[in-house]
């Protein structure tokens, strides 16, 4: 009669190292799977996020200036300080260091933030256009367009959008936004274009920061 055998302690030890190396390949493996998925959904919402911000403040920046169906030169305005102000539709604020403080826009769009109008612009589109500051009704015969000053700024790693006495959160995980001028000579009547740069940062750290650049030409200064 044949005598039995069961594994012996070579073998036992064996089977559990060959077992083990396979548990670990697999779970090397699904964590490699799993980190390659959060990088992915990291950099697709940053990728997101960016679009929205620059999308947004390219319209703003395309849009500044354009008052209406009339041209500026033909616009009078009530006061001193309103002229001034429409005299510079495009700010850029910096601080000492050069680092972007603000970037305030003339636009003829409420956006997404509600509230009355820092002015108002009464024209006929033929032969006469006035500003008012507040918000006023369009008279017979006139077309009544509301204009804002939208300020964009990054605070606490958030791109907010002030206007009309509100902010508004666009998007956060900001870690700069750089706002270079074209043609760079110290005039704002003269600005013609804005090359924007946009650097988003994870908070997870699945992906490294991220730098988005669009340029965007003033509509109201092209030829």
């Amino acid at each position: 009669m044949r005598r039995l055998r069961g594994f012996g302690l070579v073998e036992a030890l064996l089977a559990l190292s060959l077992g083990v190396i396979v548990i670990m390949a697999g779970s090397r493996l699904f964590i490699t799977a799993v980190k390659t998925w959060q990088t992915q959904v990291a950099a697709t919402r940053l990728q997101e996020d960016a679009r929205l911000a620059l999308m947004r403040l390219s319209r703003d920046i395309r849009m500044s200036g354009m008052f209406g169906c009339l041209r500026t030169e033909a616009i009078t305005f009530a006061d001193v300080a309103t002229a001034e102000a429409f005299a510079r539709p495009v700010v850029v604020n910096r601080d000492p260091a050069g680092n972007l403080r603000s970037l305030a826009l003339l636009v003829s769009e409420a956006g997404a933030l509600s509230g009355a109008p820092n002015w108002t612009l009464l024209t006929d589109c033929l032969t006469y256009a006035e500003v008012k500051a507040g918000e006023h009704a369009a008279g017979a015969g006139q077309f009544a367009l509301p204009i804002r000053q939208q300020v964009y700024r990054v605070e606490d790693g958030q791109l907010l959008l002030s206007s009309a006495g509100s902010s508004a959160v666009l998007i956060e995980q900001v870690a700069r936004l750089e706002v270079e001028v074209s043609p760079d000579v110290g005039d704002p009547a003269l600005i013609q274009g804005i090359h924007l740069l946009l650097t988003l940062r994870d908070t997870q750290s699945n992906v490294r920061e991220q730098t988005y650049r669009l340029s965007t030409a003033l509509r109201n200064r092209l030829s």
